[in-house]
């Protein structure tokens, strides 16, 4: 059976995660400790005090200054979740990043949803089908990582 999840992921090419292992794990890690608690994080919660050390970047290291989210951290922290949710989706059926959401209304930015689009599930990030989704990934995402250590 084709997993065409699986095979859009595979046609994704990542601009800045595959780059940094190093900051890739702490935000991992940031996710899992959420979903254990069967909580979700803010985008400024999982990014403070990481240290980002990109070889395209260069200003790096750097971390972002979480008062002042530009279109460039938007960009690079939708391709690192992007990438940490293709590593979730392989190991357990689910996008991680889905635990991650705006602290303004609690809901996942721009990215998740463009990643959505880019993997063929939804067309509009302004529809039902995109909430049921999203909420479903919470879901298998809170199951995963509370059976899992």
């Amino acid at each position: 059976m084709v997993d065409q999840i699986a095979d859009a992921f595979e046609g994704i090419r990542w601009t800045f995660a595959d780059k940094d292992p190093e900051a890739v794990s702490e935000l991992e890690k940031r996710i899992a400790h959420a979903g254990r608690q069967r909580q979700l994080v803010t985008y400024s919660d999982l990014v403070r005090g990481v240290a980002f050390d990109l070889p395209n970047v260069k200003k790096s290291p750097f971390t972002i200054d979480v008062g002042d989210w530009g279109d460039f951290n938007r960009t690079l922290i939708g391709d690192f979740l992007g990438y940490i949710s293709m590593r979730s989706y392989k190991k357990g059926g689910f996008f991680s990043s889905a635990l991650v959401v705006s602290k303004l209304d609690g809901s996942p930015g721009w990215g998740y949803y463009g990643l959505l689009k880019d993997l063929g599930l939804i067309s509009s990030s302004q529809n039902l089908e995109a909430l049921e989704i999203w909420a479903d990934h919470v879901r298998k995402a809170h199951t995963w990582y509370a059976t899992h250590r």
